[in-house]
């Protein structure tokens, strides 16, 4: 089930910079396009983690915390989901700014 959730992610996010890149309008070939769609998806992956661990309430983050002292890499992947998205509302609202603020600055040619 995670893998499932984990791949519709990553397809939306890729959609999503897929966009960005088109509406950009920037003049690529295949290979230049795929580059920069993997450099932007690195990056907005990167960002978004950040801001889903800083939009955790403090209860949360302690346990996160917790389980990654505990674990660290042998941590599921499901467990650290269900305390993430386990925050909905403020993880949603983190994902939505982080996201629109990424684009943003794509398009201003600050990204």
């Amino acid at each position: 089930m995670d893998v499932d959730y984990t791949k519709a992610n990553n397809e939306k996010l890729e959609e999503f910079v897929m966009q960005m890149i088109s509406d950009k309008g920037a003049e690529l070939d295949d290979d230049a396009r795929e580059e920069e769609k993997d450099r932007l998806l690195d990056e907005l992956s990167a960002k978004l983690d950040e801001a889903m661990i800083n939009a955790l309430p403090d209860d949360k983050a302690e346990k996160l915390d917790q389980l990654l002292n505990e674990k660290g890499n042998d941590a599921a992947e499901s467990e650290i989901h269900a305390l993430i998205y386990g925050s909905t509302n403020e993880i949603n609202a983190a994902v939505e700014a982080t996201m629109n603020e990424f684009r943003d600055n794509y398009l201003k040619g600050e990204a």
